[in-house]
């Protein structure tokens, strides 16, 4: 049977797939992904010669590069391959394993804005990245990617303060090019760097006082599409609130995304005791947090994928054969984000649509092999690739609908 589009609605790009939407279907003349379909258009036709930007914020959903890795990767096939993107700096947390690149670090310190069992996190400011590398002394990182060409565009994002240290960088173990950090108060600054023919980049501290990297980003030359995915393990969307509005404009300022995907909901869904009653207005806060940075983007809304747990009492509904349970608020936050997204006339995606809605998540780690992971939280490589192609399929659906009106 066919899949019926989970974008044909609104509020509910996953068509809810449940019932049919009464707000505008993706590509009618009200769709607010319009903008960035004429963008795409722009690719797709070769007036456009800027390559076009998205950033995908969330949880560890988003940390895991397989849902994001397959929409770059569908992406760049149809309308062109601009690069990697926007990375975090360095090794954010343990496994990380982006696609397209290969990053190590010795020597430096993870600071994070989101810490378990910190009420404020660690200490800032933190842009949208949600953390930074600092080293006190001498410590060095190196980002390799896949191809030459891959790096012809490098620019690394530095927190400067009035007692900055020095750093340098080398191409391909080449001659280095020092620059320092310091400046009369904390601010980010940019170095960037034309490589066309470089496969590595090698970032070194001199050890003569601290140095803290926001962010580094590589990329072709000419347009495209990059898809850089920003996922922090175990946050929700009250993670924004920690992150500094003047730091995320400028940096925001400076991707100019045209599109922004914020993927949260699985840890507030999971937790008993998330507060409901204000989660819309935190979710809103998110929102336009990132529309204050960036009031061009689109702001694509996705929700959390299905989920379950062992049943305890008090618990949701439980599935079939009555192995699992529905997490009590999982899909009251679907609920509270759709309900937001209508209010904002934002498109929302259900990411559980595609799965099979409640209770999928069992069968799907029942499969052989498995699309979800054993902690029924979680999905795996598989998993992720599916569920992006389904994104990917409904946007395409909408953009042909789009270049098809707009013929008309």
């Amino acid at each position: 049977m066919r899949r019926r589009s989970v974008l044909s609605g609104l509020t509910c790009l996953a068509a809810c797939a449940h019932a049919e939407s009464q707000v505008p279907p993706r590509g009618s003349a009200r769709d607010p992904l319009n903008r960035f379909f004429a963008a795409l258009r722009g690719l797709a036709d070769g007036t456009r010669k800027t390559p076009i930007n998205v950033l995908q914020i969330g949880d560890s959903h988003t940390a895991n590069d397989g849902f994001s890795g397959r929409m770059r990767e569908l992406m760049q096939a149809r309308f062109g391959n601009a690069g990697r993107g926007l990375l975090p700096p360095g090794i954010p947390f343990r496994f990380y394993k982006p696609d397209n690149v290969h990053v190590t670090a010795t020597g430096w310190t993870v600071v994070s804005s989101f810490t378990p069992g910190a009420p404020s996190g660690g200490r800032g400011p933190f842009g949208i990245t949600g953390l930074r590398q600092h080293a006190e002394g001498a410590a060095t990182m190196t980002l390799e990617t896949e191809s030459p060409g891959d790096m012809a565009q490098l620019d690394i994002e530095f927190l400067a303060t009035p007692g900055g240290g020095t750093a340098s960088v080398s191409f391909d173990g080449g001659p280095p090019t020092a620059f320092s950090t310091r400046a009369e108060r904390a601010q980010p600054v940019w170095q960037h760097f034309a490589a066309a023919k470089a496969k590595q980049v090698t970032l070194q501290t001199n050890g003569n006082g601290p140095v803290d990297m926001l962010s580094w980003s590589v990329r072709r030359s000419g347009p495209g599409i990059t898809w850089s995915n920003l996922g922090t393990i175990g946050a929700t969307v009250n993670l924004l609130a920690r992150w500094d509005p003047s730091l995320m404009h400028a940096e925001l300022q400076r991707a100019d995304p045209a599109l922004i995907v914020l993927a949260f909901g699985s840890n507030e869904g999971f937790q008993d005791d998330t507060n409901l009653a204000a989660y819309p207005a935190a979710y809103r806060a998110a929102i336009q947090a990132l529309q204050a940075g960036a009031p061009n983007a689109v702001i694509l809304l996705i929700g959390p994928p299905d989920g379950v747990r062992h049943p305890k009492p008090g618990g949701g509904t439980i599935c079939p054969g009555g192995v699992w349970q529905l997490p009590i608020n999982l899909d009251k936050i679907r609920q509270a984000q759709r309900n937001v997204a209508q209010s904002l006339d934002l498109p929302w995606w259900d990411w559980s649509a595609p799965m099979g809605g409640p209770c999928s998540m069992a069968d799907w780690a029942a499969q052989t092999p498995p699309l979800a992971a054993a902690d029924h939280l979680h999905l795996l490589h598989l998993g992720y690739r599916r569920t992006a192609a389904a994104l990917f399929d409904d946007l395409m659906h909408g953009y042909d609908r789009f270049g098809t009106d707009a013929k008309n």
